[in-house]
C-alpha cells in the first residue's frame, strides 16, 4: 500500500529476510521485471504465503557493542536513526507489537500506541567492575510494558523477550483471545516443521580392511526445519542400512555370511532461496552401528523440488582422515533421493 493510500497486488521476493528489509523487490506480473520498492513508494505490505504484515517505520538505533567493555553503563539514547519496514507482531483497537531485526539477525521489538513508537530495551553488554568483567542484561521491557499499558487490565509479570510472549501481553491488553487466535494456525515455513523421510540409493565405501563396492542403500529419518527467518535450516537424524551384505567381499572373510551393515546420522545444514528448486549444503556425522567402517564427519550438498524431494551427495569428504589413517579424506560417495513427508501439515489435516 502507498503513502496515499492506493493498494497494488504482485508478487514479492522473499528469501526468509535475515535482516529487516529497507526494500523490497516487487514486479506485479510473475515472470515480469523486478522493481526495487521502498517506503517512499510502498507504505506497508503484506505477505499473503506466510500471513505477515510490514510497516514502514523510522527507528531509532542504539549503538550497544557486545564486543566492547563499558566502565559506565552504555546510553539508551539512540545516536542513529533509519527507516525499514517492521514485522507487526500482533495488532488492535489499543496497541501494536513490531519487530526490527538488526543487522546481527537479532530481534528487538517496538510498541506503538496513540500514534508513538517506542523500543522495548532488552541489550547485553560487557561492564568492567572492580577490575572484572561481567555480562550485564539492559532488560528495561520488562519495566516499560506494564507502565506503556497501564491504561489497562493488570496482566501480570512481562516475560520473555520473544514474539510469543510479549505478543501474548498485548493482545492480553487489546482484548484478543488469544488461544482462537493461536488456533487458525501459523502459516507455511514460519513455524517449526517436522518431517518423517524415506531415503534410498547407493554407497560405496574403501579404507583399510574394507571394500564395499556400489551397494543400495536405503534409510528413515527425522528432519526438523527452522521457522521463520531460519526456515531454511534444518537439523536431521537418519537410521540407514544396506541389507544383505557379502562379509568375504567386504572384509574378505570366509566362510561366507549375509549382514546388514547399519549406521545412524545426525546431521545439520540450509537451504539457499526461496524458490521450488533449492540446492543445500549441510554437514553431519555418520558413525556404523556395527563398527564395520570409520565413523564419516562431513558434508553433504544437494538439490531439492519445494524441500520435499531431494537429491543429495553425501560421504564423499571425511575430516575423520584427520585423526585416523584408516581412511582417506576422498571416498566414494553415497547418492540418494529423499522424500520428506510434513508431519505437521499431516496432523493439522486431520483436525
Amino acid at each position: 500500500m502507498s503513502p496515499q493510500g492506493d493498494t497494488v497486488r504482485g508478487f514479492i521476493r522473499y528469501d526468509g529476510w535475515g535482516t529487516s528489509p529497507m526494500a523490497i523487490d516487487f514486479t506485479k506480473e510473475k515472470d515480469g521485471g523486478i522493481e526495487k520498492v521502498g517506503p517512499d513508494i510502498a507504505a506497508k505490505f503484506y505477505l499473503a504465503p506466510l500471513s505477515e504484515h510490514y510497516v514502514s517505520k523510522r527507528i531509532g538505533i542504539l549503538n550497544i557493542d557486545l564486543s566492547k567493555t563499558y566502565e559506565l553503563a552504555p546510553s539508551l539514547e539512540a545516536k542513529d536513526s533509519v527507516t525499514v519496514y517492521l514485522r507487526e507482531i500482533t495488532s488492535g483497537p489499543k496497541a501494536t507489537l513490531l519487530e526490527y531485526l538488526d543487522p546481527t539477525e537479532q530481534s528487538h521489538f517496538f510498541l506503538e500506541k496513540d500514534g508513538k513508537l517506542t523500543e522495548l530495551f532488552n541489550y547485553p553488554f560487557y561492564r568492567l567492575t572492580g577490575g572484572k568483567k561481567y555480562l550485564i542484561q539492559y532488560d528495561e521491557y520488562v519495566r516499560q510494558l506494564p507502565v506503556l499499558l497501564g491504561d489497562g487490565a493488570d496482566n501480570g509479570p512481562v516475560r520473555g523477550y520473544s514474539a510469543k510472549e510479549l505478543g501474548r501481553y498485548v493482545d492480553r491488553y487489546n482484548g484478543v483471545n488469544t488461544s482462537r487466535k493461536q488456533s487458525k494456525g501459523v502459516a507455511a515455513e514460519s513455524e517449526m516443521e517436522i518431517d518423517a523421510f524415506v531415503m534410498g540409493g547407493i554407497e560405496a565405501w574403501e579404507e583399510t580392511d574394507v571394500n564395499l563396492g556400489a551397494t543400495p542403500t536405503f534409510g528413515v529419518g527425522l528432519r526438523v526445519n527452522l521457522p521463520r527467518r531460519f526456515h531454511n535450516r534444518y537439523f536431521k537424524i537418519l537410521f540407514a542400512t544396506m541389507p544383505g551384505i557379502s562379509v568375504s567381499k567386504v572384509y574378505n572373510y570366509i566362510p561366507d555370511e549375509k549382514i546388514s551393515l547399519n549406521t545412524l546420522e545426525l546431521g545439520a545444514g540450509t537451504y539457499m532461496g526461496s524458490g521450488d528448486f533449492r540446492p543445500n549444503i549441510g554437514f553431519e556425522y555418520s558413525f556404523p552401528l556395527d563398527s564395520w567402517r570409520t565413523s564419516i564427519l562431513g558434508p553433504h550438498v544437494g538439490v531439492s523440488f519445494r524441500r520435499q524431494f531431494s537429491f543429495e551427495v553425501s560421504h564423499f569428504a571425511n575430516f575423520s582422515s584427520l585423526v585416523s589413517d584408516e581412511v582417506t579424506f576422498f571416498n566414494r560417495p553415497r547418492i540418494s533421493l529423499n522424500y520428506y513427508l510434513n508431519l505437521n501439515k499431516l496432523f493439522k489435516s486431520r483436525k
